[in-house]
């Protein structure tokens, strides 16, 4: 069975979070301005669109996504009701549901930056590090605020969106402490496999 890849914001067609996974990596248009020319809603459309055209097709497939490219490899299979995806393996996704992890130690007060979307058609694996601010950020902190006005996705107003110590400490680790991009080196708690050494046996699982 095939294997489709889609990219996070800004990683190059070849290699990225997902260049060792298994699978053919989708050209599709990943940017989120300031990075790069487009909006959240373009990319997000145009990462629907091309998988669109691989259902079209009739055959079996499962798809990988991390980051912008797990949320619209996720919206895909909720709101287009693909016939033909078997499976699908999302890690960092940014609308990860407060219910669906494949890992233990996230708190059920965290789900991603830009709302809650649950997988509910096919079978599915959804990895995030506990405090990744894109996977894993708390419901009432106040990123989301920023996620909203950068996706177009309305939330809720956080109830701390005043405490700027608490919203600048997610945001730094996003941007320093990296959060976002250790899940090749950081290993799943209780484990002795890095969360994309699991990502890459949910592959192999889902196309069984």
């Amino acid at each position: 069975m095939r294997r489709y890849k889609v990219r996070g914001a800004g990683e190059p067609v070849s290699g990225g979070m997902l260049g060792a996974l298994p699978g053919e990596m989708l050209p599709n248009i990943s940017e989120i301005r300031p990075m790069g020319t487009r909006t959240y809603a373009e990319s997000i459309t145009d990462i629907r669109k091309r998988l669109g055209v691989i259902d079209a097709r009739g055959e079996d497939y499962i798809l990988i996504g991390y980051s912008l490219g797990a949320a619209g490899v996720g919206d895909f299979l909720e709101y287009d009701r693909p016939r033909h995806c078997r499976g699908i393996i999302l890690i960092a996704d940014p609308k990860r549901h407060r219910a669906q992890c494949s890992n233990p130690g996230v708190p059920a007060n965290r789900w991603g930056v830009a709302g809650e979307r649950k997988i509910t058609r096919v079978p599915w694996w959804s990895y995030s590090i506990p405090d990744d601010p894109i996977s894993a950020l708390p419901g009432d902190n106040g990123n989301r605020v920023t996620a909203s006005k950068v996706t177009g996705l309305p939330q809720p107003t956080p109830a701390r969106w005043w405490d700027a110590g608490y919203t600048l400490d997610w945001l730094w680790r996003y941007t320093v402490g990296g959060r976002h991009t250790a899940y090749g080196r950081e290993r799943v708690a209780g484990s002795t496999i890095t969360y994309l050494q699991a990502a890459t046996r949910a592959a192999v699982e889902a196309a069984r």
